[in-house]
């Protein structure tokens, strides 16, 4: 089967949703290659278009419904095999088959979300998922494998189907997802300006809030002053503290009754629901109990002085390395380029 790929060359296009009633939601996705006709099946089909880091919600029909949680994907598709009941009218007569070729496309890092987008939420703004749908189908030429069913007969439903593109301006439509619109960019980046208010609907070209910072000296700023913020808190507490940011894995050690704590410090002028990590900073919190401060919410003025932020802390903080996201890959050049200036 030949897949409509029209999100391939946006690399924010990195959401799908599974719709399911399975209890193991986050474990992988895993679907029959053919349908109960032996025939493919987009639904089925799509779960070989996941990449890694690409991020799955989970809807979930048994409680809800709604969008529960989500997960990252771990690695690339494979062929595997499933036992399984179809729950059309053929599906049952049927009866359960396996285990038959299936796809399967493992997960990793499941979050339930704070606040479940339920199927009534969705409802309450189904003009703006329909709107940007119609935005969609005159952009797109092709399936959209859209995960709503829409019509005039019938309120907002999922569509029939197992695993669906979600397309990234209905993520961006919720402000439930935040976590997700932060953790779907490819590179660590902040706003010229923070925008802490809630997206408009239906826009949707609307920027994310967590915009490329073109200006690497504002960066720095920020996050002088969040250490520098944090500095003064341990010191004003008796601590000696140190800023060592510039040649180790963490950013500021702090001192006290023969105590040592090594904290780790965040600063951003968005709202934060997620953050950059290094391989070096996760080694680091992974054998050493470290401290992880993040202030976000930093006013930056034109003068380039900043005033305020929102702090939050973890005290012995070790990220889970299964709740990591790749956001960025290191390639090793193969042999064989050729120096000088391309020709053309």
């Amino acid at each position: 089967m030949i897949i409509n790929k029209w999100w391939r060359h946006d690399p924010y296009e990195r959401y799908w949703l599974e719709i399911t009633n399975r209890e193991d939601i986050g474990t992988n996705l895993l679907a029959p290659q053919t349908n109960d006709r032996g025939e493919e099946y987009w639904s089925y089909t799509l779960v070989r278009e996941v990449r890694p880091g690409d991020l799955v919600l989970h809807w979930d029909k048994n409680h809800g419904p709604g969008v529960v949680g989500y997960s990252h994907a771990r690695g690339e598709a494979f062929a595997s095999t499933i036992v399984w009941q179809s729950r059309g009218t053929y599906g049952r007569q049927r009866g359960a088959s396996g285990p038959e070729p299936a796809w399967e496309a493992p997960l990793g890092g499941y979050r339930e979300l704070e606040r479940p987008v339920t199927q009534a939420r969705l409802r309450e703004i189904e003009p703006a998922i329909r709107a940007l749908r119609d935005d969609l189908t005159e952009a797109v030429v092709g399936p959209l494998y859209f995960p709503f069913a829409l019509s005039d007969k019938r309120p907002l439903r999922t569509a029939q189907g197992y695993l669906t593109k979600l397309p990234r301006a209905v993520v961006e439509a919720l402000p439930e997802l935040r976590e997700l619109r932060q953790t779907a960019v490819s590179e660590p980046h902040e706003p010229e300006a923070p925008d802490l208010s809630p997206p408009s609907l239906p826009k949707q070209r609307r920027s994310t809030g967590y915009g490329r910072q073109r200006d690497a000296q504002r960066r720095q700023i920020v996050e002088r002053y969040a250490v520098d913020l944090v500095l003064g808190h341990y010191r004003s507490h008796g601590y000696e503290v140190q800023d060592v940011g510039s040649h180790s894995p963490w950013d500021i050690t702090a001192r006290k009754n023969g105590d040592e704590v090594h904290i780790e410090v965040k600063g951003s002028t968005v709202t934060r629901e997620v953050i950059d990590l290094t391989e070096g900073e996760v080694r680091h919190a992974e054998g050493v109990p470290t401290h992880l401060v993040v202030i976000d919410q930093i006013e930056l003025g034109e003068d380039l002085r900043c005033h305020g932020g929102r702090w939050r802390s973890w005290s012995d903080w070790s990220p889970s390395r299964s709740e990591l996201v790749a956001t960025a890959y290191r390639y090793p050049l193969p042999a064989g380029g050729h120096e000088g200036r391309p020709s053309v």
